[in-house]
């Protein structure tokens, strides 16, 4: 099935996160300066929409299926990304002025990690613990993320300073967009 939005064609793959409204929100209220990345890249959809806004973006994902949508959706745009697979930082070299990340932010033990933080929030500790290996002196990091966690201790205990973007409002929950900056010592 083929999503279009704002002038773009992507396709939904089989075994990869399809966008919804935490991508939206993401998409709608982060910005895109300098040498950038996309953790988590699913079908690629933010990677493609900032890249075709002329952003100096590449894209990551541990799922493989979701490097090859990823290709894929970027040519079906005529766009060429750079998306390889990787855990997080693991394959990733070099620094970047902002980082975008659409985590998997529900408190909860699943096997589909494309959703499932952990109950320990595990996968979002581990990104912010690496992330700032990889920032420039004013590098910024937009994080999606639920209310359902204590997010203010999650940033605090890996040092750093936030703001809330945009938030979303449902009957069970809020999702929220966060910009972040480490906290310089």
């Amino acid at each position: 099935m083929i999503l279009e939005f704002n002038g773009l064609k992507v396709e939904k793959c089989d075994g990869v996160y399809p966008p919804s409204d935490d991508t939206f929100l993401l998409i709608e209220n982060a910005t895109c300066s300098g040498r950038s990345i996309e953790i988590g890249c699913g079908t690629g959809i933010v990677s493609i929409y900032f890249l075709k806004k002329g952003c100096d973006i590449q894209a990551v994902d541990i799922n493989e299926l979701a490097v090859e949508c990823a290709r894929k959706n970027a040519r079906r745009n005529g766009l060429n990304l750079n998306a390889y697979r990787s855990d997080l930082f693991s394959s990733v070299i070099g620094y970047f002025d902002t980082v975008l990340f659409n985590a998997p932010y529900l408190p909860v033990e699943e096997e589909d990690i494309s959703w499932s933080g952990g109950e320990d929030m595990g996968i979002v500790k581990r990104f912010l613990t690496q992330a700032r290996y990889h920032l420039t002196d004013k590098g910024q990091i937009y994080l999606v993320l639920t209310d359902l966690t204590d997010n203010d201790r999650i940033f605090s205990e890996h040092g750093y300073a936030y703001m809330i973007v945009k938030e979303m409002k449902f009957d069970f929950e809020s999702i929220l967009l966060y910009r972040l900056t480490p906290v310089r010592i």
